[in-house]
């Protein structure tokens, strides 16, 4: 197996989990826009509040947008350098895309690390109203900034294609 090989089969490989992460967090935006309107309809339409939507909800939007760091990762939509890439070419931009997708890392490595320390944390303290370790929670951190450190390679690799200056809002 080549070195071309392993480029293709990583890019393959990190496209599907892209795909099925980004349907993952869209699943949660899904689920956290169904508790919130069914919590509204309960207390004021029923008079019953439901405890379990808000955290719900809560916990849903932590993980969309945890999840979700992948596909902006791998947009490149993370850090905005677009005039910069602009005033440069060649070399130096090739080394500005090195020293971006190395801080990036560096970033993501932290997340990881603190992520997994506060799951650690929190294993013994449930969440009020849906009787869960708060640890599922706070997994999120570490495992989205996972899945975008993945991203960030990949858009290393394959990067997008320029944008003309009438295709930028």
């Amino acid at each position: 197996m080549t070195i071309a090989d392993l480029r293709s089969l990583f890019l393959d490989g990190e496209r599907q989990l892209n795909r099925l992460v980004l349907a993952v967090a869209a699943t949660m935006l899904v689920v956290a826009s169904a508790a919130g309107l069914y919590q509204v309809f309960s207390r004021f339409v029923l008079q019953i509040p439901a405890h379990w939507s808000e955290p719900l909800v809560k916990v849903t939007l932590i993980w969309m947008v945890y999840l979700g760091l992948m596909s902006a990762a791998r947009s490149g939509s993370m850090i905005a350098v677009d005039f910069l890439f602009e005033l440069t070419s060649g070399r130096l931009r090739s080394v500005m895309r090195a020293m971006i997708t190395i801080a990036m890392l560096i970033v993501f490595a932290v997340l990881i690390y603190h992520g997994w320390r506060a799951v650690y944390l929190v294993r013994n303290q449930t969440i009020a109203g849906l009787g869960v370790s708060a640890s599922w929670v706070y997994s999120a951190i570490p495992l989205g900034a996972g899945f975008a450190a993945l991203a960030v390679i990949a858009q290393f690799l394959d990067p997008p294609a320029a944008k003309s200056g009438a295709e930028i809002p």
